[in-house]
């Protein structure tokens, strides 16, 4: 059975360059990059922000961490991110962002999950991307 994808589309104040960095600069992604409800503390990244470079991603939870991994499948500079993802609920899925710039201060960002082994693993994919992208918008705007 194919699932269909998680696509959430989204329009934040700010650059497509900025959401690059978002995305590509641990520092950064640390900061955002949790699902939880409410910020417990920042979560762990490293990574090789390369085509066939790996990253690894912790979120860290008040009972439990949870791990990502994967590796970049594509990177054009500014415009698009691709990366497989694999967590408990999913192996070797693939995330890809599309950014686009609206204005100078106005990007829209197109994220899409594909290749989820369940809908179980699409629901909850779902929603912990809402939330993450939730906090990616508070952290732009309190970090212009």
């Amino acid at each position: 059975m194919i699932l269909e994808p998680v696509v959430i589309k989204r329009i934040f104040p700010c650059n497509k360059r900025a959401l690059f960095d978002a995305w590509s600069q641990p520092s950064i992604m640390a900061r955002w990059f949790y699902a939880g409800l409410e910020k417990r503390q920042n979560s762990t990244v490293k990574n090789n922000f390369t085509v066939g470079g790996h990253y690894e991603l912790t979120m860290h939870g008040l009972e439990e961490d949870h791990h990502m991994t994967g590796v970049y499948r594509e990177i054009i500079r500014y415009s698009q991110i691709s990366f497989t993802w694999t967590s408990v609920l999913a192996v070797d899925s693939l995330v890809e962002l599309v950014l686009k710039e609206l204005s100078p201060n106005r990007s829209e960002m197109i994220l899409t999950h594909t290749l989820l082994p369940s809908e179980e693993s699409r629901t909850a994919h779902h929603g912990g991307w809402e939330r993450c992208l939730e906090n990616l918008e508070s952290y732009i705007v309190e970090n212009p």
